[in-house]
């Protein structure tokens, strides 16, 4: 036997506008911080290549920054040529890939150097080149 219930039947009423605001609050949330995120690393302007490799997924990048005296970066961090040689000697287990950032003006022979270092070490190289759609 089935009883009947004597309470009238009532649905709980969904307010739409704290829901509203929350959703925008979120969203606002969102485009305002990824303006605020920090890209790492040293600003350097890469020279212009019509050719691109596959991106590369565990790597180190090593930097070098033109000026009057050249600055080396590797993975952000200033570093010597014979710094540079023992951190890459240090590092060979975790990545197989070094990547050099030498900008437009950066000179040759001290990017050819870091070239070298990492080769010794058994790296294999690439040079960082802007894509062809960055160039005006």
């Amino acid at each position: 036997m089935k009883l009947a219930s004597t309470l009238p039947e009532r649905t709980a009423p969904l307010y739409t506008a704290p829901l509203l605001d929350a959703v925008l609050l979120l969203l606002i949330f969102f485009l305002l911080g990824s303006n605020f995120i920090l890209k790492s690393g040293v600003a350097v302007e890469m020279p212009f290549s019509e050719s691109s490799l596959p991106a590369i997924e565990r790597s180190h990048y090593v930097t070098v920054e033109p000026g009057a005296v050249a600055r080396i970066y590797f993975n952000e961090d200033r570093v010597t040529l014979e710094e540079l040689e023992k951190r890459l000697a240090e590092s060979v287990d975790q990545a197989r890939h070094v990547i050099v950032l030498g900008g437009e003006r950066a000179d040759y022979g001290t990017v050819m150097t870091v070239a070298n270092l990492a080769l010794k070490q058994g790296y294999e190289v690439a040079f960082a080149t802007t894509p062809e759609t960055a160039n005006p």
